[in-house]
């Protein structure tokens, strides 16, 4: 007997939707995303948006998440009750992070993908909150979207953006086993304790530090859930009646905030608020100044201390005045107080007896974002008098400060120092750096720096460091590795 053409096509589709459903969860990602961008565009949507929806709550890698995300948007766009639905839920919840998360999750769970959640934790509410802010302050209007052309460029990348940042929210901030969470913290004891047995500053120590706190080079979703374990351990820490103690929890949390996302936001703002006191140790009270501008840099801070900044410039220990001086470029922006802040880095720059806190408040002056034009000018210009200063700390914020402003003539400073056969790596360093974050040199002026760096190579500057330098730039491996990626980043500008 004889199959209908409906009993066929119902047949072959599927056939079509196991196979589909089979690479889906293929161990390789590039097949996982394939197929997500394949299965998207099913006939049948509701069948697209239940199985992309699980595999998003279950994709291992963050790195390939969007693979993943993109298509699931894809396939909610082309379903309008489930996309109005959506809409309905940004316009409603958009203020209230907790009930948006409570709301997700609860339409996810519709469709097999994870457990609805009754109780939001504060610091998920919180990031949530965040990304959403940043999403509007870059002009993705995510409460809106009703009533909106659905296939315009702007509605789908806003209606992507807000989906995949709340969705990758979620997955980060889930509650990691007590197994896990126990061999952790064991494992975050054990180095600490090792830590305090090295002194205060020293390679030993610092580098156990950054061994505890740093990722590992495959990114997880329990690295934010892993990293507020140590930023809690750090705390405690802090909170100890023995001096060598809170000096560690303080410099672990300095380095764990720097190189890592900031968890735990309110919690370590009370740590830092209760650490500064008259009289504190140098070194915690220079800890606690870096802790803040790491807060601050990854979520302003609704009253950033500035003036604890401005007075701890004039503090007698120049670790201090140094954190002082390289945090206000972080905090002092846009504050009534930029003005005062930009003059204070000014002279610290030209008369502080300390040439470490001269450097700090120097790079300070060349990527602080003024909002002020008179504030940026008047940086600007005390810069441009350090151009022929004799130590290249100076001379090197007085080029990166010229480039960061687009001045004109920028280029043939940072050309005129890499002419010098004895050039820091530093300079070299600038070059890479400046092509990294998008700024466009003219070809000839690329070419030109290209002719400079292949000639240094040539010259033997790789093991010729100079009398200003020390630690890596000192290592003829580490130089060359420089001129090299330098070097490849040229010619891949200019092709």
């Amino acid at each position: 007997m004889f199959r209908s053409f409906t009993e066929r096509r119902a047949r072959k589709e599927q056939e079509r939707q196991r196979e589909l459903s089979v690479r889906l969860r293929s161990p390789e990602p590039e097949v996982r995303a394939a197929a997500a961008g394949e299965i998207a565009q099913e006939r049948d949507t509701a069948w697209a948006i239940r199985e992309l929806a699980q595999a998003m709550d279950r994709e291992p890698s963050p790195a390939w998440f969007d693979g993943i995300a993109g298509p699931f948007c894809d396939a909610v766009c082309r379903d309008r009750a489930v996309r109005e639905r959506v809409e309905r839920m940004f316009a409603a919840h958009g203020d209230a992070p907790a009930d948006l998360v409570r709301a997700w999750t609860a339409f996810l769970s519709e469709f097999g993908a994870g457990a609805a959640l009754d109780t939001v934790d504060d610091e998920l509410a919180a990031e949530v909150g965040a990304r959403l802010r940043r999403v509007g302050e870059q002009g993705g209007k995510f409460r809106g979207l009703s009533g909106r052309d659905p296939e315009s460029l702007d509605y789908v990348v806003t209606f992507g953006v807000t989906v995949e940042l709340l969705h990758d929210a979620v997955r980060r901030y889930a509650p990691l086993p007590a197994d896990d969470i126990d061999r952790a913290r064991r494992a975050a004891r054990e180095t600490l304790e090792r830590a305090l047995a090295h002194p205060v500053e020293s390679d030993d120590r610092y580098g156990l530090l950054v061994s505890l706190c740093e990722r590992q080079d495959d990114e997880t979703w329990a690295d934010r859930q892993l990293e507020a374990l140590r930023i809690r351990e750090a705390l405690d820490l802090c909170g100890s009646a023995a001096p060598d103690r809170v000096a560690l929890g303080v410099e672990t949390l300095a380095i764990t905030l720097h190189i890592n996302d900031v968890s735990l936001h309110d919690a370590v703002r009370e740590t830092l608020d209760r650490l500064c006191v008259p009289d504190q140790d140098p070194f915690i009270f220079s800890e606690v100044l870096s802790c803040y501008s790491a807060l601050h840099a990854d979520r302003r801070l609704d009253d950033p201390p500035v003036e604890l900044f401005l007075a701890a410039l004039g503090h007698p220990d120049p670790l201090v005045r140094a954190n002082a001086a390289g945090g206000l470029d972080t905090i002092a922006p846009g504050l009534p107080e930029e003005s005062r802040a930009v003059a204070a880095l000014i002279e610290a720059m030209e008369h502080d007896p300390d040439i470490e806190v001269a450097r700090s408040a120097a790079y300070a002056l060349a990527t602080i974002r003024c909002t002020e034009e008179a504030d940026s000018r008047a940086a600007s210009a005390a810069l441009a008098r350090q151009a022929g200063s004799p130590d290249p700390g100076l001379r090197v914020a007085s080029v990166d400060g010229a480039l960061h402003r687009d001045e004109p003539g920028a280029y043939d400073l940072l050309t005129a120092e890499l002419r010098r056969p004895d050039v820091e790596a530093r300079f070299v360093s600038s070059v890479g750096f400046f092509l990294d974050i998008g700024k466009q040199p003219s070809k000839d002026v690329t070419a030109r720096w290209t002719r400079l760096l292949e000639a240094l190579r040539q010259g033997g500057w790789t093991d010729r460091p100079n009398e200003h330098e020390d630690g890596d730039e000192m290592e003829p491996d580490f130089r060359m590795a420089l001129l090299e990626l330098t070097l490849d980043k040229l010619r891949a500008y200019d092709t």
